[in-house]
């Protein structure tokens, strides 16, 4: 019997790399994880490309001798984080994350030259979480020679392929490229003593990007000429593959909490920036996606299971039978990392008062996207939080539109893998691939 063509999805989110393969029907076949290796000193967070590049080829290895039968590659992933590389393709420093602090003065810069104005065009304010702002840290502080800069999936792409290229939705979250006009901002860069030139062209997510190289091939177990591309931002790409129709909501819940809005036509970028929303390019370009954020959902998480000594798994079965405690103000100390539990306290109760405080976060991140563009059909929830019932039932409670959630436990590892259908010519989209299951949830009470 011939061996099956398979599709492979590359996730390199901020906590975990994923690896998924997909088959023409869907069936998620093959899968693996590891840690992204992020080091944190101090309030720096930062992780050099040569271990981004061994983490990818421990997860390909983990996938065995399936990976010959990989027809296309597919990669999504964090958003903002790069690196600046040389003439050469190498390294000029560690891949910086977006959550890391630094760049708040490029940031000042960049409000002090441009105002208002610039997030009207780029669809969301400056922030030191936006490429740029790094890049403007690493120019202040002596980072000379940068030909290119490329994000996480990007290097990814330039790992396997040596193409230096990038996607809509990846490029709108540089803080330099035109959400409207669809098209790099040399002002801003200039701004900050670089050169536009250092951002790679601009492609459709599912064309193809590049092709594996020979000596890709040897280290990945990936057939040499198999096409890539990439899968757009990491919240995007999830939406893609959780079963989601095309006017849903996503909720996406991982290390950040977001709501995903897409929406056909451009939004009112006034009404978004003073809503609080971003506004973005979709992954092929045929659109924008509203973004909402809610709360680092992640970090209370591991605070408070860390806290209580247990894990969120054990957690959510213990909140099964417990009420809910009176602490109105856990989640900021969650989120502050200074959980205190009373030797009297009900780990479920405490945990159920967690949620409850993140599905009001939520909440409010749902109503202002919806005060945008308007009511969705349902709110798909996907990430680690997914397959948490008593969160789930908490965000039902609040019945501002029907929630379901996917069955896929890597939503965006999978949407990356349909991605990668379109560019072997599978489909024209990928929702036009075999979706997700999807489950409804119903509220507690």
């Amino acid at each position: 019997m011939e061996p099956r063509p398979l599709l492979l999805g590359l996730d390199v989110g901020t906590s975990r790399c994923k690896a998924l393969l997909v088959d023409r029907q869907g069936h998620e076949v093959g899968g693996a994880t590891a840690v992204t290796p992020f080091a944190r000193t101090g309030d720096r967070v930062e992780m050099g490309v040569d271990a981004l590049r061994s983490t990818l080829t421990r997860v390909l290895s983990a996938l065995g001798p399936a990976r010959s039968q990989v027809m296309a590659v597919g990669i999504t992933g964090m958003a903002e984080s790069g690196a600046p590389l040389d003439a050469g393709g190498e390294a000029l420093a560690p891949i910086i994350g977006w959550h890391d602090p630094r760049g708040a003065e490029a940031v000042a810069r960049l409000e002090e030259h441009f105002g208002d104005a610039l997030p009207r065009r780029i669809g969301q304010r400056v922030r030191t979480v936006s490429s740029v702002a790094k890049l403007g840290w690493l120019v202040d502080h002596g980072v000379a020679g940068t030909r290119r800069w490329l994000g996480v999936p990007e290097l990814c792409l330039f790992a396997l392929t040596r193409a230096e290229a990038t996607d809509p939705s990846l490029a709108a979250r540089t803080g330099a490229f035109d959400i409207v006009e669809r098209r790099w901002l040399g002002e801003v860069p200039a701004a900050l003593g670089f050169d536009v030139e250092v951002f790679p062209a601009v492609h459709a997510a599912g064309s193809t990007m590049g092709r594996v190289r020979e000596d890709a091939s040897e280290w990945a177990g990936l057939s040499p000429g198999v096409p890539v591309t990439l899968a757009g931002h990491d919240h995007l790409a999830a939406l893609a593959g959780c079963g989601a129709d095309r006017g849903d909501f996503g909720n996406s819940v991982g290390t950040a909490e977001s709501v995903v809005a897409p929406s056909r036509t451009l939004p009112d970028l006034d009404q978004a920036l003073a809503l609080g929303l971003s506004v973005s390019l979709a992954p092929a370009g045929n659109g924008w996606v509203v973004l909402a954020g809610a709360a680092r959902a992640g970090t209370a998480v591991t605070a408070v299971a860390d806290a209580l000594h247990a894990s969120p798994a054990d957690l959510d079965r213990l909140a099964e039978d417990a009420g809910t405690s009176d602490r109105p103000g856990l989640l900021a100390t969650a989120l502050a990392g200074d959980v205190v539990v009373p030797s009297t306290e009900a780990p479920g109760a405490l945990w159920n008062a967690l949620l409850a405080a993140l599905s009001i976060r939520t909440g409010e991140a749902l109503r202002r996207a919806v005060d945008l563009v308007g009511l969705p059909p349902r709110l798909v929830v996907f990430g680690g939080g997914a397959t948490s019932r008593p969160w789930l039932s908490a965000k039902a409670e609040l019945g501002i539109v029907p929630v379901w959630r996917t069955t896929t436990r890597e939503a965006a590892a999978r949407g990356a893998a349909l991605t990668a259908g379109v560019a072997a010519g599978w489909w024209s989209s990928p929702h036009e691939a075999p979706p997700a299951l999807l489950e409804l949830i119903e509220p507690a009470t």
